[in-house]
């Protein structure tokens, strides 16, 4: 056997050893560690189209069709926190104005590709749509290329 000496403890050193001790102790308890149970699990989904509508009459608007989650049963009640999108134009880029459509609400493009936190807290498992408008100055139809759509949520 070892004898080991022992320096002696002070009563204020005793009680911070004795507090450290309890706290590891909790941090060891299953699922201390673990995020919140109210804190939703983030996720996103994604929908790309090889093409959108094509804009034939200046003034007319075109929508995509509806731009859905491909496993809505994945959203399960999320909530949007970011969107981004990319749209093609095949020409006159300036000649095409563009929103995103939400059933709640649409926001203007500013260009073709981008994000926006304008939707957050909205349902992300509902269908977008995109929708797109020629102006008079443009000289011919103007062709909507790849769609994409990225819906981030919790």
């Amino acid at each position: 056997m070892v004898d080991v000496a022992q320096e002696p403890v002070s009563p204020g050193r005793s009680r911070l050893m004795a507090i450290f001790t309890l706290m590891m102790g909790m941090l060891a308890l299953p699922g201390m560690n673990a995020a919140p149970a109210l804190a939703a699990e983030a996720g996103s989904w994604a929908v790309t189209l090889p093409r959108g509508p094509l804009l034939t009459t200046p003034g007319r608007s075109e929508s995509t069709p509806e731009l859905r989650s491909p496993a809505p049963e994945n959203v399960d009640g999320g909530r949007i926190t970011r969107i981004s999108w990319r749209y093609e134009v095949s020409a006159d880029r300036h000649a095409v104005r563009a929103w995103l459509c939400h059933p709640r609400r649409c926001v203007a493009l500013a260009s073709g590709r981008g994000g926006t936190r304008r939707f957050e807290g909205l349902p992300a498992d509902v269908p977008f749509v995109l929708r797109f408008r020629r102006d008079e100055t443009a000289s011919s139809s103007i062709r909507i290329g790849r769609v994409q759509l990225i819906v981030n949520y919790r």
